[in-house]
């Protein structure tokens, strides 16, 4: 089993030239111990928070079809009710609307949510997606938000209080 956590974040939130970032760290079952398998990010100007949100989803569903990953069952979890709701719901009903909200009201985001739509719409994935609270102390999530956050020191903390986690 692999576990993917994923996270944006932004400050500024949408305001001009509001930096943000996304971030995702994977955890690869072994023995029955989880380790971290790597975790990346990026980040953006003039963004916002759900954008950095959608961007980290598109991402961990990108790296669910690397051959690696493709012959186990991956568990993506998210800390944004905002993108869990759309991945699990909301963008089935955009795609047979025609990708328009309720009374045809635009949907913001929408490049990056029709490129989820494709990992989604793949018959037999190996992936599920579900929700965690986000600073609960949950590795995964916590490293997540560090690299989304660009937060070194954070980082360098994490992996120093989780060493059995990341292997040399």
């Amino acid at each position: 089993m692999i576990k993917i956590y994923t996270d944006g974040s932004c400050r500024g939130n949408g305001k001009e030239n509001s930096e943000g970032g996304w971030g995702v760290a994977s955890f690869k079952e072994k023995e029955g111990q989880f380790f971290c398998d790597h975790f990346t990010g990026e980040y953006s100007d003039n963004t916002t928070n759900n954008r950095e949100e959608l961007k980290a989803m598109l991402y961990a569903l990108m790296i669910t079809q690397y051959d690696v990953y493709k012959k186990e069952k991956c568990i993506i979890y998210c800390d944004s009710a905002y993108v869990v709701n759309i991945c699990n719901d909301w963008i089935w009903i955009w795609q047979r609307k025609g990708w328009v909200r309720s009374g045809g009201q635009p949907i913001e985001n929408l490049d990056l949510i029709k490129q989820i739509y494709q990992y989604l719409s793949e018959p037999f994935p190996n992936f599920t997606i579900e929700k965690v609270k986000g600073h609960s102390g949950t590795i995964g999530n916590e490293l997540a938000d560090a690299v989304a956050t660009n937060n070194k020191a954070k980082i360098a903390k994490i992996m120093e209080e989780n060493k059995e986690m990341f292997p040399e």
